[in-house]
């Protein structure tokens, strides 16, 4: 990778990150245009589960936010745990974070309406105490 474009790139995705409060997408590209995805819809899931230190339930439950941000209108997923940073500004309680971006508004609404949001609602909506959600555009 050129100099200029390694500037460019970390650049854009300290930018995003500090917009979005998002961990930084490295790999979110739009095909020709770069990596900025301005103008997207962000979807970001915060999740504290009942069974935190669980390891069957954690990965279980990995698998069903891998299979939620599989629905047609996701362009991009992120699902992360909380980093090791100790800052006292920093929230470190949850379990897990999803990022999901669409390309607008109109695939967060299909998104929320597709069977597999509403299956994975009735499913797991007993494994968690807490849920935040940030939605962004």
């Amino acid at each position: 990778m050129k100099h200029s474009d390694r500037r460019n790139f970390l650049k854009q995705t300290a930018a995003l990150g500090a917009i979005a409060a998002a961990p930084v997408l490295t790999s979110c590209r739009s095909k020709g245009k770069g990596n900025d995805i301005s103008g997207k819809f962000m979807h970001h899931v915060f999740f504290w589960l009942k069974q935190p230190d669980d390891e069957k339930v954690k990965r279980d439950f990995r698998e069903a936010l891998i299979k939620l941000a599989s629905v047609e209108t996701v362009r991009f997923r992120h699902i992360g745990t909380p980093a090791a940073t100790n800052r006292e500004i920093i929230d470190t309680t949850y379990t897990f974070s999803l990022l999901v971006v669409f390309d607008d508004e109109n695939g967060h609404d299909v998104y929320q309406t597709h069977p597999i949001h509403d299956e994975f609602r009735e499913k797991y909506a007993n494994w968690w105490t807490r849920v935040l959600i940030y939605d962004t555009k």
